[in-house]
């Protein structure tokens, strides 16, 4: 049976970019173009979430509107502003 998970995909013109976040052990992992990228495990999953999601009540179960901060935060940090003004959600 597999974990359940919430995924949160941004599609960039050098590929995708993904954010999966497994609410059984709290696993962190963002992809890029299929790489993995990031994975990160509690505390420190929560503590990325937390960071860009600070004002939701997230608790540690994030929903997907939160992890697509943590997503569009990872891409202006890895590509730069420019990168999420040309964005498509997918």
């Amino acid at each position: 049976m597999k974990a359940k998970a919430i995924t949160v995909s941004i599609d960039m013109p050098e590929g995708a970019v993904s954010a999966e976040f497994h609410i059984d052990t709290g696993r962190l992992r963002i992809s890029e173009r299929g790489l993995l990228r990031v994975e990160l495990f509690p505390p420190h999953s929560w503590f990325m979430v937390a960071s860009v999601a600070g004002n939701s009540r997230w608790g540690t179960r994030p929903r997907e509107t939160d992890l697509r901060l943590v997503l569009e935060n990872f891409i202006q940090q890895r590509f730069g502003m420019k990168a999420l003004q040309h964005q498509t959600l997918a």
